[in-house]
């Protein structure tokens, strides 16, 4: 089998930014592992402490203009070095580092293949009529190049898919549908609990659900709040843990809700977890909830059913089929009174009922989510791409 040189491009490998990272390391753990080379760039500023002893060899250059990141440095990278790699990996777009990319990788014939991570999703358009313009333009101009002259855009689920269809236009690249998928911990749980335990002494002995992401207006925190606040008063030995990094300042108006709504004993805020702590809260909770408006795939989800934790989400979780279907959880609308009815149904289950519930979300985690599934189906897909490119090429040439 060809061993491949891979190149992988994002915006940040930055763990606060969310899922993206955490798919582009899990998977390139194992490409490594089969036999293939992975180098990574980014757009990062270099001597940013949080890009230290990242895990694979990282070239980055600090982007400029805003959410753009636009970088000349980059851009020249590209040009001189696109051509030592046998395919690029582009993770994300409307950003600067993916028109880049694909503009490199045209001018010198090497093939790419995009992962959107869920960013043609038209709920996106829904929210905020100025930015969906801005997208539209920029579509127009620059990202729809991009993605029209992929050899591939990989969606993690037929979901993605369909939803990005209908997003913008002109849009006729060729699609598929990848695995995608977290490693099961391979760690001592009594030490993690513990670890988690030592950092938030006070949930020993309590029922916990857990939520863990970035404190974000799509995530439906103020959804799950409300829901909380119609079943007051709630169980004393109930405690909602919200873990996740806040970078737009919407902790402030959250607590603020809660104060409101009287269920402030009942909620701790950890800040963003990594490591033992993580993977102790996953072990250590109930059940995680997962309310959003809008996620590509639920990374999150995946990674508390490898732990046995049901989960409580709605059906704008691109992957909410499977967790619905094997009945690992229980799934609603994006409402308030959606989240009510998910956590109404929690409370009401009896200690066998979850018990068995906590076996289902360990098969669901099998099934569909394994590391293992998701590397080989890269893999494959990549492999396919740079044969197809080269056949391509040697009859153009001949």
């Amino acid at each position: 089998m060809a061993r491949l040189k891979i190149l992988r491009v994002i915006s940040s490998v930055d763990p606060t930014h969310g899922g993206p990272i955490y798919g582009l390391t899990h998977s390139s753990k194992l490409l490594v592992e089969k036999g293939h080379h992975i180098e990574v760039l980014s757009l990062d500023d270099p001597n940013d402490s949080k890009i230290r002893g990242f895990n694979y060899p990282l070239t980055s250059f600090r982007g400029m203009l805003g959410k753009l990141q636009f970088s000349y440095e980059f851009s020249s990278w590209l040009d001189h070095h696109v051509s030592e790699f046998d395919v690029v990996i582009t993770h994300g777009i409307w950003q600067y580092h993916s028109y880049a990319t694909a503009k490199a990788c045209r001018k010198h014939n090497i093939p790419y293949v995009v992962f959107t991570h869920g960013m043609l999703d038209p709920w996106f358009n829904q929210v905020d009529q100025i930015k969906a313009l801005k997208k539209k333009i920029y579509w127009k101009l620059f990202e729809s190049y991009t993605v029209n002259n992929s050899n591939a855009v990989l969606f993690t689920s037929q979901e993605e898919k369909a939803l990005a269809k209908a997003a913008f236009l002109p849009y006729s690249p060729a699609e598929r549908v990848v695995a995608y998928g977290t490693p099961q911990p391979n760690i001592d749980i009594v030490a993690a609990k513990a670890a988690f335990f030592r950092l938030a002494p006070q949930l020993q002995g309590k029922r916990i659900a857990l939520y863990l992401g970035r404190i974000h207006q799509k995530k439906g925190i103020d959804l799950m709040l409300k829901a909380l606040g119609n079943l007051a008063p709630l169980p004393e030995d109930f405690m909602l843990v919200i873990a996740g990094p806040d970078q737009t300042g919407l902790k402030e108006e959250l607590d603020a809700l809660s104060h409101q709504l009287g269920i402030t004993k009942h909620i701790i805020w950890t800040g963003m977890l990594q490591g033992h702590e993580k993977w102790g809260a996953y072990y250590a909770s109930d059940v995680f909830i997962l309310p959003s408006h809008q996620e590509n795939f639920g990374l999150v989800i995946a990674e508390a059913l490898s732990t046995g934790t049901p989960v409580l989400t709605t059906n704008k979780v691109n992957i909410w089929h499977e967790v619905d279907h094997d009945q690992a959880g229980y799934v609603a609308p994006d409402t308030v009174a959606g989240i009510q009815s998910l956590l109404s149904q929690w409370f009401a289950l009896s200690p066998n009922d979850r018990i068995s519930m906590c076996k289902r979300a360990l098969k669901c985690y099998s099934r569909h989510f394994s590391l293992k599934a998701a590397a080989q189906d890269l893999e494959a897909i990549l492999l396919e791409v740079r044969k197809a490119h080269s056949t391509i090429t040697a009859g153009k040439c001949s």
